[in-house]
C-alpha cells in the first residue's frame, strides 16, 4: 500500500473487504496533555499506546477479554510496527480511532490501526503485527475457538522485517539509555511504545531535527526481552533517515528501528 493510500480517509483497502465485526471504531478519543512533546504536539509513542488500547477494546467486544486469554494461558505481544504520522495533533484535539484485524498467519495477527482528526484527516496509520504466546513467552497456535474468526477474515500477510544491523564501514553513535520502572508493562516486558520512546531518546542526542518533522514513517522490529537496567542504542543518521539498533548490556539485539522523514 502506498503512503498516499495510507493517508486517504475512509477505509484502507485491506479494511474495506472485512466483515463488520473485524473492525472497531471509537469516536470519543482526544490528545491528552501528557501525550505531547515540548512543541505541544502528540508524540509518536502516544499513537502506539492508543493502538494498544483500541486493540483491547475491540477484543473485548468480540468477547475475547483478558479473562478469556488468562484462562487459556495465552496472550499477545507486538512483533513489528510500521507507523506513518502526518502532522501530529495538538493537546486536547478530538480524535477518532479505528482498528481492524486484517490478516492472520500461523501464530500471528495483523492489525491496521488509524487515528483521524475531527475533520476526518488521517493523523496516523499503523500496521502492527502481533504474536500469540504462552505464559512462558513462546509462540503458540490460536485456541480452537478462535479459528472460525480467522477463517472468516480469510487473509494472510508477510511479516514485517528490518534488515540486520550494518557492520564494518557504517559506524554509528552509541547512546546509553537507562530503563525506567514506567517502561515495563504488567507482563514484565518493556512495552512496545516505551521501546519507541527509548529509540527516540537516542535519536534526539544525534539527529534531533528528525523528531520534529511534520510527516514521519517509523518502523520497529522487536527481537527480545530484557530485565536489565539500561540499554545501548547505536544511531546511524543521515539528513532524512536514521536507524537505531538497541542492545542489552550483554550485546543481545533487542529492537531494530528505522526512521524516515517523508516529503
Amino acid at each position: 500500500m502506498s503512503l498516499n493510500e495510507r493517508l486517504t480517509p475512509g477505509f484502507a483497502p485491506d479494511e474495506a473487504r472485512l466483515p463488520e465485526h473485524a473492525r472497531y471504531r471509537d469516536e470519543g478519543r482526544s490528545v491528552r496533555f501528557d501525550e505531547c512533546s515540548r512543541a505541544g504536539t502528540m508524540r509518536a509513542a502516544a499513537v502506539l499506546r492508543h493502538a494498544q488500547d483500541l486493540a483491547w477494546q475491540h477484543s473485548e467486544t468480540l468477547e475475547y477479554g483478558r479473562a478469556w486469554y488468562e484462562s487459556r494461558g495465552v496472550g499477545w505481544v507486538v512483533r513489528s510496527v510500521d507507523l506513518l504520522i502526518d502532522e501530529p495533533p495538538r493537546s486536547n484535539e478530538a480524535m477518532t480511532g479505528t482498528t481492524a484485524l486484517v490478516g492472520f498467519r500461523h501464530v500471528m495477527a495483523r492489525r491496521r490501526t488509524r487515528l483521524f482528526g475531527s475533520a476526518g484527516r488521517v493523523i496516523a496509520d499503523a500496521t502492527i503485527d502481533w504474536v500469540m504466546t504462552d505464559q512462558n513467552g513462546r509462540p503458540v497456535r490460536f485456541p480452537a475457538e478462535f479459528e472460525p474468526f480467522v477463517a472468516e477474515v480469510g487473509a494472510s500477510f508477510t511479516p514485517e522485517k528490518i534488515p540486520a544491523e550494518p557492520t564494518g564501514d557504517t559506524p554509528g553513535v552509541t547512546v546509553t539509555v537507562p530503563l525506567r520502572v514506567a517502561d515495563f508493562d504488567p507482563l514484565g516486558h518493556v512495552n512496545n511504545a516505551a521501546w519507541l520512546e527509548i529509540a527516540e531518546e537516542a535519536l534526539s542526542a544525534v539527529a534531533p531535527a528528525q523528531l520534529s518533522a511534520p510527516r514521519r514513517r517509523i518502523r520497529l522490529e522487536y527481537l527480545g526481552l530484557t530485565t536489565g537496567t539500561a540499554v545501548r542504542c547505536t544511531v546511524r543518521a543521515a539528513a532524512s533517515e536514521a536507524r537505531v539498533d538497541i542492545h542489552d548490556e550483554g550485546g543481545t539485539a533487542l529492537v531494530r528501528a528505522l526512521f524516515d522523514v517523508v516529503a
